[in-house]
């Protein structure tokens, strides 16, 4: 051995950062002057993603031959790996049995891996609807609707074990692991195919003293999904890595409970000869809902499936705004 730096990885030499393309239409109407309504849909195909195959030596130790010491390996193929169960039990009771691939055992590898624009392709298609209700005759209203749905749409890997995160079946949903699996936010994995948010103002009796405003703010989405996984040793290759394997038939099988959160204002207006005055009561979380923003989802741990984040209590504020002319 030299003692010099050994290079494990590779990539293609065409490599290119993948491509989006895009439709989107838009429309809106004014059923009346003060109420405009309007529709928006996009449709988007994201092809040429990037992906990795991991590099291995022919032989138990080729990965640490010499001879091989200026060779980052070659790319494994599908007849390089072999399928093993992985069973067990989730938090609700159901078995498992997941199909994994491991490495042949006539071959190494030092971990590294070769980068290229695979043949996945990522499919998007969202509805929105939108209204608007400027303010008169005392009121006033706006909010919009949602729906999306973002999956894979073409899968061809070597390695087809169901990873954290999904992306190696056929119709995984996409989802955006925030920490995926550490830090305060490692359980959090974004994925709504649905939202809301809705809010209004009422003017009660502008045009006595004593008036003042309330306003009401709902807002609401689908759950987020919990993918749970187990993390396991990679045979042949314990020195290098361990995997993070899928146990759900998809990784939007579980979702937490779904989210609605109703926020409340109320304000007074001053009018003064230099400057303007209002003040504010805000409530968050008016309902003083308790819902699971995120769980552990790591089997095999005493803490799998615990509650690690919830939505903040209600909360009051007090609040003044000072104006200028």
């Amino acid at each position: 051995m030299t003692g010099g730096l050994v290079q494990s990885n590779a990539l293609s030499s065409g490599l290119t950062a993948p491509k989006t393309d895009e439709l989107l239409l838009g429309v809106e109407h004014a059923l009346l002057p003060e109420f405009v309504v309007g529709v928006n849909l996009t449709y988007r195909k994201t092809t040429d993603l990037l992906q990795t195959d991991l590099l291995v030596f022919n032989g138990a130790s080729g990965a640490t031959d010499p001879s091989n010491l200026n060779s980052t390996g070659r790319r494994a193929t599908r007849a390089d790996y072999t399928p093993v169960h992985l069973t067990g039990v989730l938090p609700n009771g159901q078995s498992y049995d997941i199909t994994r691939y491991v490495l042949n055992s006539n071959l190494s590898t030092r971990g590294g891996s070769f980068l290229y624009n695979g043949n996945n392709e990522t499919t998007y298609k969202g509805a929105s609807v939108t209204f608007n209700k400027r303010l008169a005759n005392r009121w006033m209203f706006r909010g919009n609707v949602s729906y999306s749905d973002w999956y894979y749409s073409t899968v061809n890997n070597v390695d087809p074990t169901p990873l954290l995160g999904g992306g190696n079946r056929e119709g995984d949903a996409v989802i955006q692991g925030s920490g995926t699996g550490s830090g305060s936010k490692g359980g959090v994995y974004i994925n709504s195919k649905w939202s809301y948010s809705l809010n209004g103002l009422y003017q009660i009796a502008p045009d006595r003293p004593w008036g003042f405003n309330a306003a009401l703010n709902l807002t609401g989405r689908e759950a987020y999904p919990v993918p749970y996984f187990r993390r396991v040793n990679l045979p042949g290759n314990e020195q290098f890595a361990t995997e993070n394997v899928s146990v759900t038939s998809r990784p939007d099988s579980f979702r937490l409970d779904n989210i609605s959160i109703l926020d409340a204002r109320i304000e007074k207006e001053f009018s003064f000869s230099d400057f303007g005055l209002t003040l504010g009561v805000d409530c968050f979380n008016l309902l003083n809902q308790a819902y699971v923003l995120q769980r552990n989802n790591r089997l095999g741990q005493s803490s799998s499936n615990n509650v690690r984040e919830i939505v903040s209590p209600r909360v009051l504020r007090l609040g003044a705004r000072l104006s200028f002319r």
